[in-house]
C-alpha cells in the first residue's frame, strides 16, 4: 500500500486569468459561463495524475477471470 503524503504533496495547473477568477471568487462570465467548469476540470485531471498515476491505469491481466 502506498502511503500518500498529501499535506507536502503539490500539483502545478496552468490556468487563464479568467479561469483563475472563476475558481478564487466564483466571478461568472456571461459570455463564457464554461470557464469555471473548464478550470475545475483542469484542476481534477491534475489531481487524477498525481493521486492515480498512469501505472494503476493498467489492467493486471492475472487478475481477469478469464
Amino acid at each position: 500500500m502506498v502511503k500518500l503524503s498529501l499535506a507536502t504533496d503539490t500539483i502545478s495547473v496552468e490556468l487563464t486569468i479568467k479561469e483563475a477568477l472563476a475558481l478564487s471568487s466564483g466571478v461568472k462570465f456571461a459570455a463564457d459561463p464554461s470557464i469555471s467548469k473548464d478550470a475545475r476540470r483542469k484542476v481534477l485531471r491534475s489531481l487524477d495524475q498525481k493521486l492515480f498515476p498512469a501505472t494503476s491505469n493498467t489492467i493486471d491481466y492475472h487478475t481477469l477471470e478469464v
